[in-house]
């Protein structure tokens, strides 16, 4: 962790800038599984950041130094004497500027793409995202059926995390998946993606309103 007024500024100035790039890039293109590592996603944001000072030393150099140093007196001297404009410029060239280079690059893709690209990076990402409450029927790899209410209590794991589903509401099923009633006190079910074979939602008549509480 920086320590010293010069490692935060140096800090501010070589990795915040590819940071905000890559979040708002991954926001808009999807997770990619080679930047999964944490080496490889600190390397891409200290080259982006990199990048984009390079491009604001060669447009505004001076005005930068002066802002920074003031007359002088100190590494951060302008920024002690003028701290809302050093603010401002922070801002803009930290987050604003990084995020729509970010957006430039994804409209850009987008445009030069055939298909278009889902940011949705697995299937069960898609199957889940924004999903409303809904009875949810599970077949796992041994053959047991799994069945519940997947409402507002519950929880699905996302990308790049393993995949795996907490349906708050349990229910009996029968040998061929047929809903048999809840499970008296239940307090939940838990799944691992890995041990299923088939999932499947089923809507219920007034998918409005959250029955697994009532039910």
């Amino acid at each position: 962790m920086p320590g010293t007024g010069e490692q935060v500024a140096i800090v501010l100035v070589l990795v915040l800038p590819g940071v905000f790039y890559q979040a708002v890039r991954e926001r808009l293109r999807g997770a990619v599984a080679a930047e999964q590592e944490p080496q490889n996603r600190l390397l891409r944001a200290v080259a982006a950041g990199a990048l984009l000072d390079a491009l604001y030393g060669a447009a505004a150099g001076p005005w930068l130094v002066r802002l920074l140093a003031g007359n002088g007196d100190g590494p951060v001297a302008g920024v002690l004497r003028h701290p809302r404009q050093a603010a401002l410029a922070a801002l803009l060239l930290v987050v604003v500027v990084p995020s729509l280079a970010a957006w430039a690059e994804a409209a850009w893709r987008r445009r030069r793409a055939r298909a278009r690209y889902e940011p949705v990076p697995t299937a069960w990402d898609a199957l889940f995202h924004d999903r409303g409450s809904c009875f949810v029927r599970v077949r796992l790899k041994s053959g047991l059926w799994v069945g519940g209410w997947l409402g507002s209590r519950s929880a699905v794991a996302a990308y790049p995390q393993q995949g795996d589903l907490y349906l708050q509401a349990q229910y009996r099923m029968g040998h061929d998946g047929t809903f048999l009633g809840r499970v008296p006190g239940t307090g939940g079910v838990y799944v691992r993606a890995a041990d299923v074979e088939v999932l499947e939602v089923l809507l219920p008549p007034d998918a409005g309103q959250d029955q697994g509480g009532n039910a």
